[in-house]
């Protein structure tokens, strides 16, 4: 603060060296700021000296209000730490989506609406042809052990098992 008050100082007095008119025009442009800003400062100075010689005199008040400036600054921390998570998860998922959009639209363009239909209907097929052979495998897995052949999951293959990898 006093650096602020010398700086006041020192401006108010370059200027009366200076021509009278600028003087005068620095004066009448600075002086009214210069003036509350020297008043605040102090009101300020006159505020803040009791409660730093209280926190001074009383180490217990000074490490409580340590701690508690230390634990505000670390949940900041980790909230801007949050922010930022939550910002590249929701840029991802904005990239995924319209480049999903953008890749869907160049596979209807380049194939044309008979080709994606076309190529939905393989998918479909494959994915039914899968679906039938793991459904055979489980209900297979069902009747094995239905009829205490054992196998299963953590002891020995049964014979329907065997060799599928």
């Amino acid at each position: 603060m006093d650096l602020i008050q010398d700086w006041a100082l020192t401006l108010l007095n370059q200027t009366q060296t200076q021509d009278p008119a600028t003087y005068a025009s620095y004066y009448k442009t600075y002086a009214p700021y210069l003036w509350r800003l020297t008043t605040l400062l102090t009101t300020t100075k006159s505020h803040l000296l009791p409660l730093l010689t209280t926190l001074t005199q009383k180490p217990d008040l000074t490490t409580l209000a340590l701690l508690l400036i230390i634990l505000l600054l670390s949940l900041k921390l980790l909230n801007l730490l949050w922010q930022t998570v939550l910002f590249w998860f929701k840029l991802a998922r904005t990239i995924l989506f319209w480049g999903g959009l953008l890749v869907l639209g160049l596979w209807m363009w380049s194939r044309g609406p008979e080709g994606v239909v076309g190529d939905v209907g393989v998918w479909v097929g494959r994915w039914k042809e899968e679906y039938a052979v793991l459904k055979g495998r489980e209900e297979g897995a069902r009747l094995a052990q239905r009829a205490g052949g054992g196998g299963g999951g953590f002891g020995r293959p049964t014979q329907t098992q065997r060799g599928w990898f």
